[in-house]
């Protein structure tokens, strides 16, 4: 879920040092890190300052080349669909999604 226990261990902190340096409560540190709680706005973003990264990618949203990623991983159906999207002119997209809302209202 968080990188928090990657950053950490990878820079060598005990979670107390951690906590002590965002001030901060190992047991705070240790919730986070189990998943129990989730840490503040303004934890996540002093963690950030901390490890030097951008909050999504402490939050695991973005990739080690600062790609975000906030869409869940596609089934074969919706890449199958978005594959004619592409291919579909401005008004065949707009008719496409006016005929799936006929469709998702149809009583």
């Amino acid at each position: 879920m968080y990188r928090i226990t990657q950053l950490r261990e990878e820079r060598g902190l005990s979670q107390r040092a951690l906590a002590k340096k965002i001030g901060a409560s190992a047991k705070a540190v240790n919730f986070w890190e189990s998943g129990k709680v989730e840490p503040s706005a303004k934890f996540i973003c002093a963690l950030a300052n901390e490890f030097e990264v951008t909050c999504d990618y402490l939050l695991a949203r973005e990739d080690d080349l600062g790609n975000v990623n906030v869409m869940r991983e596609l089934s074969d159906s919706e890449r199958y669909w978005l594959s004619y999207h592409s291919k579909l002119s401005p008004k065949q997209r707009d008719e496409a999604i006016n005929f799936m809302n006929y469709l998702i209202n149809k009583i």
